[in-house]
């Protein structure tokens, strides 16, 4: 049997065969037909959905591969700015560290170096002082408008005195830095008080020589400068201190042997003395503007003002400098302060000084530490000094020499300690009668004078007219100064009974010793009262113990004495301890 004609593709041919098939199968004709459209359509569409997903897992490749592109070197780049932003706060940190215990000092931060130039900065500054410091031991450069280029190593103080522009380089270390911080010059007193910070720097730049002394006013007024350490044992352990106690002089301050200078406030009406334990240092005295009205002087210096002030007591040496305050009331001002350092000190003093304004005051001072009533003073300064036909005591007190002349009757004398010439800055002087002051044609001449009658305890010396005897009154005006200062007033025709050879004291109460001179209009004069030894003007008293409602008896180592009713004896009594107070 031949096989079956090959199907020629027709619709009606293979509609047949569908048909065929579905009786064959025991199916409805129209199974078969279905069946192939299903199985037709499932394929196109399987076929459709790998198509579909063969293009989206081609577009995912695609688009994952655009965000690769992206992403990668920003997640990269982000890595590396954290690495680098981890790297910065250290540094950071280490500067921190290093600025931080200078907020205590008064600094604010101006400026710190760039994480590209760990070492370098650059910054525009108005004036003050500045401090450069880095993370690591490091030699600095520093350059300004008025320090071109200095190295040094930190941390590097220096202060400048006008806006400019600062440049720091160095060769810190990668995670490492540089900073630059400020503070007012008031608060450090520019270069002049480096000294007085309580901490130490590197190196030091001086660089503000032209506002340093400002800068130090400005510290001061600022009241930052310490005081120097109270020598409370120093009047008790030096060999001059209690003859210094005694005489007036009740605070001792000590110049640190570190500084180059002691800030001292010195209380109104005081005198200051400073001395140093080697003879070759140089002291100085600088008051507030920069003045110097003593400047390195070999010796001991001294100064006396009317008005409080700050002074800076400087020394050049390396001895230990103590500086000396008493009243000048009690001391007798410039010239009693000579007495006290020649009787005391065992010499004089290298130089001194008062205020320009203050040469009337200073005489007047003398005349007081006298024992002349301060009712009875009057004081002028040159060159304007009205007449006084009453004033028979003078204390002169000269800045520039010969500032002042004194004009007299020719039969008035007069006798001065010490003699008036070129050389003498203060004297007491008694003159016989009235006299007239002047001021010599030429440079302006500075000084003052005080002056007074003779004051009650030498009413009986009014009409002497003999040289001899002024110089006596000189010498027992010397006395009195001297007594003041131990605590011993004056007093006449009291508690007393005057012998052909002396003089009977009753002691009263509260007092605990006595010294006695005799004063009269002819010779001798002035003459000392003893109850033993003979003592002399120009030497030490005879000091007598007295006991209240005892009698002491003193007498005069001379071989007559003028008649009773033309002299009188001056008593100087003693009370402790009130008259020791400063």
């Amino acid at each position: 049997m031949s096989a079956p004609p090959t199907p020629k593709g027709k619709p009606d041919d293979l509609a047949e065969v569908e048909r065929a098939l579905s009786i064959l199968q025991g199916r409805h004709p129209d199974h078969e037909r279905a069946r192939r459209i299903d199985q037709t359509t499932r394929g196109e569409r399987a076929a459709q959905n790998d198509l579909s997903a063969r293009m989206a897992s081609k577009a995912a490749r695609s688009k994952a591969v655009r965000v690769a592109a992206v992403v990668g070197p920003v997640v990269i780049f982000g890595g590396f700015l954290g690495l680098l932003g981890r790297r910065e706060l250290s540094r950071r940190a280490n500067v921190t560290q290093v600025t931080t215990p200078f907020d205590a000092h008064g600094f604010a931060l101006v400026a710190i170096s760039a994480p590209s130039s760990t070492g370098s900065i650059e910054a525009d500054v108005e004036p003050g002082c500045f401090l450069a410091v880095s993370t690591e031991p490091a030699l600095l450069t520093i350059s300004h408008a008025a320090s071109r280029r200095n190295a040094a190593v930190g941390p590097v103080l220096f202060c400048t005195c006008e806006p400019s522009r600062i440049a720091i380089t160095s060769d810190v270390p990668a995670n490492g830095g540089v900073a630059l911080l400020r503070a007012n010059s008031a608060s450090l007193g520019g270069s002049r008080a480096f000294s007085f910070l309580t901490f130490k720097p590197g190196s030091t730049l001086l660089t503000d020589a032209s506002c340093r002394e400002p800068s130090l006013d400005a510290w001061l007024d600022a009241q930052r400068a310490p005081e120097p350490a109270s020598n409370a044992t120093w009047f008790a352990s030096a060999p001059a201190g209690p003859a210094l106690a005694v005489a007036g002089f009740y605070r001792a301050l000590k110049l640190d042997a570190a500084k180059p200078f002691a800030v001292v406030h010195v209380p109104k009406e005081t005198c200051l003395v400073a001395m140093s334990s080697v003879a070759t240092d140089r002291l100085g005295l600088r008051l507030r503007g920069g003045a110097t009205p003593i400047d390195n002087a070999v010796g001991r210096i001294a100064r006396c003002a009317r008005t409080e002030s700050t002074v800076l007591v400087t020394r050049e040496g390396s001895g230990e400098v103590v500086i000396l305050l008493a009243p000048s009331r009690r001391v007798g001002g410039m010239q009693g302060l000579r007495e006290v350092a020649r009787a005391s000190l065992g010499g004089g003093l290298a130089a001194t000084t008062i205020p320009l304004a203050d040469s009337g005051w200073d005489a007047k001072q003398t005349l007081l530490a006298s024992q002349i009533p301060e009712a009875t003073v009057a004081t002028s300064e040159a060159p304007d000094v009205p007449a006084d036909k009453d004033a028979r005591v003078v204390a002169l007190s000269f800045e520039t020499p010969n500032a002042l002349i004194p004009e007299m009757a020719p039969e008035t004398y007069s006798y001065c300690e010490p003699p008036l010439d070129a050389a003498m800055r203060e004297a007491v002087c008694v003159f016989s009668g009235a006299q007239r002051w002047r001021t010599e044609a030429g440079p302006p001449r500075v000084g003052g004078l005080a002056r007074a009658a003779l004051p009650f305890w030498l009413f009986t010396m009014q009409s002497v007219n003999d040289p001899k005897a002024l110089q006596r009154i000189t010498q027992l005006f010397t006395l009195a100064r001297r007594l003041g200062r131990e605590g011993f007033l004056p007093t006449t025709l009291e508690a007393l009974t005057e012998l052909s050879n002396g003089v009977e004291v009753l002691g009263r109460t509260g007092e605990d010793a006595v010294v006695a001179v005799g004063v009269a209009p002819s010779d001798p004069w002035v003459y000392p009262l003893t109850d033993g030894p003979a003592w002399a003007l120009g030497g030490a008293p005879r000091v007598v113990a007295v006991r209240p409602l005892e009698t002491v008896r003193l007498t005069a180592k001379i071989a007559s004495l003028p008649p009773k009713p033309s002299r009188r004896t001056v008593v100087f009594r003693r009370t402790p301890p009130a008259a020791l107070t400063p």
